[in-house]
């Protein structure tokens, strides 16, 4: 099968790739037509399925890449990105996209027992391994309570934020995790195809007197995290 023959010789595609820039860069699929002497239809399905199986990505108007090692995550755990992939060796980076206040839908206002009326920050922030964009999130948070948030740093830790400058203390979260389709805005800032496969974390984090502090709504692409859960 070509899915086979491309899988086993992807180390060597991607060493060969005209492309030296930029690492893991596979020939472009006009090329690997060429050097398995398939059609491009055939080539295209083989990738796709290497894609769904987490082994390549692609990225819009560039190209397929070899899929770097995965963030390994226990939702169990409390999350610091930035920590987390340090202690993996990866480097973390977040870039805020907007943040604005605003109505939040029935949902949210139920999870913070807040009337529809109320007022939320919106912070919608993108996250980088390595420079490759791997998950979009928005999070809400009371806009009362959280007073000139707007002007914060929030391309770094909203965590510390919370702690040093408000004085409230994320002690544990609640992580519920689906396996769903992109949405197209979403796909746009990772440079993806709207409906490609994803997961989908909603994390609602509280504070030592179990009141909810921030709600956070989280895209991440599939090759780019794995789940291992410790128990005691």
């Amino acid at each position: 099968m070509l899915y086979q023959t491309i899988k086993d010789a992807l180390p060597t595609l991607a060493e060969t790739s005209a492309d030296k820039k930029t690492t893991g860069k596979l020939p472009s699929e006009r090329q690997l037509q060429q050097q398995f002497n398939s059609t491009r239809v055939t080539v295209r399905e083989a990738l796709m399925r290497l894609e769904a199986e987490g082994v390549i990505y692609r990225q819009n108007r560039i190209g397929w890449f070899l899929c770097p090692k995965r963030l390994l995550w226990d939702p169990i755990q409390k999350v610091n990105f930035y920590q987390l992939a340090k202690n993996q060796g990866l480097h973390a980076r977040t870039g805020l996209l907007a943040c604005k206040k605003t109505q939040a839908n029935s949902d949210i206002c139920r999870a913070f027992a807040l009337d529809g009326q109320s007022e939320f920050y919106e912070i919608y922030r993108i996250r980088y391994l390595d420079e490759r964009p791997v998950m979009v999130e928005k999070i809400y948070c009371p806009a009362g309570q959280f007073p000139g948030l707007e002007d914060k740093a929030l391309d770094g830790s909203i965590t510390t934020i919370f702690q040093d400058d408000y004085r409230v203390k994320v002690s544990h979260e609640q992580s519920d995790i689906i396996v769903t389709a992109l949405p197209d805005d979403k796909a746009e800032q990772l440079n993806l195809n709207g409906g490609a496969a994803c997961l989908k974390i909603i994390r609602k984090r509280f504070n030592t007197n179990q009141e909810l502090v921030d709600y956070n709504i989280e895209y991440w692409l599939h090759s780019a995290i794995e789940m291992r859960v410790q128990s005691n």
